[in-house]
């Protein structure tokens, strides 16, 4: 066991402690003179994971008709960021990622409930190397993960169980994997906090009495998942942890609605992500940097000063550390887009994608298909309204793309113009070299991670000849 003695690893700026309100860090802060060393303890760390849930459903993401008052106020005490991505719209391997640091394909997790190879190793095995007592609470989603913490608590186990079966003398790592708000909602919504009149209806879905109804029942298991991070942040509290504790709050995926969970579009991939460090800053900050979701286990390594030695199967991690981000300091470096894939769930829909600032592109690779949503949304209440009223011809102006009988073979978005991705640019020709030029990168994404699909493009060796497509193996004349 190495040992915990306060360690001097992390820079802050004076003017980041003067933060008391929402707003974007300024570089400027970053890098001034006045930036001073800190000692910080090696920290505790708390996992809050929701189940389904997109931004911005959460009052600290704009949306002030859900009641999330303690996620709220831990965002109020941390950093925000705003383009914060799943590595992959599906739960298991979504959690994978988090855990590893690594694509949910290179780990042998790409498949819904499919277990990672056990040689891969995770957060849990290196924080328990360093002396941690770890614990986790409810769905982990890995199984063989999951049997690697000290402690796991059923819903049957209190929330405060683990803080009183921990060693007093060890750091912890807690991951409390919530079951909300996944579905089905009927039998485990409790709460009618939330009106269906008052909730707010996306883009992409009709605005019927039945999707509010459907909505209003999301929200509530929002607000039940919000109020069990503030019993789990109580606990901390009490145990006097709470100024060294590195909190997470983040999701796996997005909302379980047709065009949501399971696919590339931004409902599906795009997932609140906030960070409270009491220790290392205090006040609030937005971060505008775009992050992955396989950045968390790097970032939470480096906070620790815990170095994981070989990482198997590539023999480094895909993720990077985004801790200097939370400090304001510039990475000239950092990511300039998110790979994204999609894999089996439920059916076969294959995708991977690219989100950049501006543009996203997502390759289908079997577009015959059409739109094949999971089990869970296909019976939800709310697909079950957009079959009737595709059956009606109803006039919804939303209904276009769900009556397509196959998806584009590629698609491509300005999300600064197009936000809720309607009109697809793959055709222009005059955004044929930017086409390009993204599915140049995300080939050389799947090349580096080991993926098991062709990249779009130049997925065959140099010595071929000609250009060929991947799918079918015809040679473009």
């Amino acid at each position: 066991m190495m040992n915990h003695k306060r360690r001097q690893f992390l820079h802050k700026s004076v003017l980041m402690s003067a933060l008391t309100t929402f707003r974007p860090i300024l570089w400027a802060e970053s890098t001034a003179s006045s930036e001073k060393q800190r000692d910080i303890a090696r920290p505790n760390i708390v996992f809050l994971i929701s189940d389904d849930q997109s931004v911005p459903d959460l009052g600290c993401y704009g949306n002030q008709r859900i009641h999330t008052p303690n996620i709220d106020a831990l965002a109020s005490q941390g950093r925000l960021f705003r383009r914060a991505y799943a590595a992959c719209p599906q739960c298991s391997p979504s959690r994978a990622s988090i855990l590893t640091g690594q694509m949910p394909h290179t780990i042998g997790a790409s498949r819904l409930h499919a277990s990672a190879y056990p040689s891969v190793k995770t957060l849990v095995d290196w924080f328990k190397d360093e002396g941690y007592f770890t614990g986790a609470y409810r769905k982990v989603h890995q199984d063989i993960f999951r049997q690697r913490f000290d402690f796991y608590g059923d819903h049957a186990v209190p929330l405060g169980q683990f803080f009183l079966q921990r060693p007093r003398d060890r750091p912890f790592l807690l991951w409390f994997g919530s079951e909300d708000p996944h579905r089905p909602y009927e039998k485990q919504s409790k709460s009618s906090i939330h009106a269906p009149e008052n909730v707010l209806v996306p883009d992409y879905l009709p605005d019927t009495p039945v999707i509010r109804r459907d909505l209003a029942h999301y929200y509530n298991e929002i607000t039940r998942f919000d109020q069990e991070c503030g019993e789990i942040i109580e606990w901390i509290e009490s145990a006097g942890a709470i100024e060294n504790t590195l909190i997470i709050m983040t999701s796996d995926n997005g909302l379980p609605f047709p065009r949501a969970k399971a696919t590339l579009y931004e409902p599906g991939v795009h997932v609140p992500l906030i960070v409270a460090w009491k220790n290392a800053f205090s006040g609030s900050g937005i971060i505008d940097e775009m992050v992955s979701l396989t950045d968390i286990a790097p970032s939470l390594l480096e906070a620790a000063q815990i170095k994981p030695g070989t990482v198997t199967p590539l023999g480094q991690m895909y993720g990077h550390s985004f801790l200097p981000l939370l400090f304001g300091q510039k990475m000239n470096q950092w990511r300039q887009y998110v790979f994204l894939e999609r894999n089996w769930h439920d059916s076969w829909s294959p995708m991977r994608g690219l989100v950049t600032r501006q543009y996203k592109l997502i390759c289908n690779y079997r577009p015959e298909a059409g739109y094949l949503p999971s089990l869970d949304i296909r019976d939800s209440p709310s697909f079950s309204e957009i079959e009737r009223l595709l059956r009606e011809n109803s006039a919804h102006e939303q209904l276009g793309w769900y009556s397509l009988e196959k998806l584009p073979r590629f698609e491509l978005y300005d999300l600064e113009r197009d936000p809720n991705e309607r009109d697809n640019l793959a055709a222009e020709p005059g955004l044929r070299g930017i086409l390009e030029s993204l599915m140049h990168r995300l080939g050389n994404e799947m090349k580096k991670t080991a993926d098991f699909l062709p990249p779009p493009l130049n997925a065959f060796p140099d010595w071929v000849k000609g250009t060929i497509d991947p799918l079918d193996g015809r040679r473009s004349s």
